[in-house]
């Protein structure tokens, strides 16, 4: 019954938590005094516990009630059609599952999915048993491998950030609204890994480029115009930048998706550079961008130049 109850109450509650809005998309409950923010672009477990630790907040559990109704509220409002990461793990002990504040989920109000917990164990990879635990839209909780993706909250106590782009909504500097796209960019022309990339875009409240476009492909070319190669460092190539593009580790034979999940082929923009893709070496299985504008693959541990981006209304 406190399920169907917490279900039904989401429908009503949709806009409650929006009324002191931080940056990176972070809402505050006050009933809690703490502030959510929603990533949709999925992770595994640990990448997700990293990425919140770099906004300097923690992977949220809906520790109490009020907090479980304001995570399937934010939920509802962004139309999430699947379950998310929270805080919960029995990775110290198999079993026992705790959130990351040490509070037993048996002292947590939610109650286990049907058939749920359905740990599967595997001896040679603790990683993949079925140790953390994901909120689902009903509102229950289901053990899954912590190797799996999914979106996920960041918990942050405070509001003691400071947003220095109003347009774009974050605290970092050097984005630039563009009109055309409805996004904000940055270069970093300090180059870093795809993966580390990746995690800095998160930090500043966005994403790594998606190209959905002819148009966002010449709006990228423009940018990276503004740079020459005297001003990138660090990189193996001075003339391609990162952008969020590749074959999942699962999937590398297959097609490559964006970020979202999405094959570029949907997502609206696949056109390669001459011989692109080559999987040179048999390793380049994450994308980059021409100063040309076109995509080209590069390996997971080459260090380039990388693009950042902000969907402005509708950041993750």
């Amino acid at each position: 019954m406190s399920r169907l109850v917490l279900f039904c109450c989401i429908l009503f509650v949709g806009h409650q938590y929006v009324s002191g809005v931080l940056d990176y998309n972070y809402e505050y409950v006050p009933e809690a005094g703490v502030w959510l923010r929603l990533h949709i672009v999925p992770a595994n477990w640990k990448n997700a516990f990293r990425r919140c630790q770099l906004e300097g907040g923690v992977l949220a559990s809906p520790s109490s009630y009020v907090l479980a109704k304001a995570m399937l509220s934010i939920m509802t409002e962004n139309k999430v059609s699947r379950s998310v990461f929270t805080g919960i793990h029995a990775l110290v002990s198999e079993g026992d599952y705790l959130s990351l504040d040490g509070v037993p989920l048996s002292d947590i109000h939610l109650e286990w999915a049907e058939g749920e917990p359905s740990a599967t164990e595997d001896s040679s990879d603790p990683d993949n048993n079925e140790n953390c635990v994901v909120l689902t839209r009903l509102g229950e909780a289901s053990d899954v491998s912590c190797t799996s993706k999914y979106p996920y909250f960041c918990r942050r106590e405070n509001a003691s950030m400071t947003i220095l782009n109003e347009k774009c909504q974050t605290t970092a500097a050097g984005y630039k609204y563009e009109p055309r796209t409805n996004s904000c960019y940055k270069l970093h022309t300090n180059a870093k890994k795809w993966h580390e990339a990746a995690k800095v875009c998160h930090s500043e409240g966005g994403h790594l480029a998606v190209v959905n476009s002819d148009e966002e492909a010449e709006v990228l070319k423009e940018i990276f115009a503004m740079y020459p190669p005297k001003t990138v460092t660090g990189a193996k190539h001075d003339d391609v930048a990162i952008v969020g593009v590749w074959k999942w580790d699962d999937n590398r034979d297959g097609d490559w998706l964006t970020i979202y999940g999405q094959p570029i082929s949907e997502a609206g923009f696949a056109k390669w550079g001459s011989g692109q893709p080559n999987n040179y070496g048999g390793v380049q299985h994450m994308t980059s961008i021409q100063r040309s504008g076109l995509l080209d693959d590069i390996a997971h541990y080459d260090r380039e130049p990388f693009f950042c981006e902000i969907n402005v209304g509708n950041q993750y």
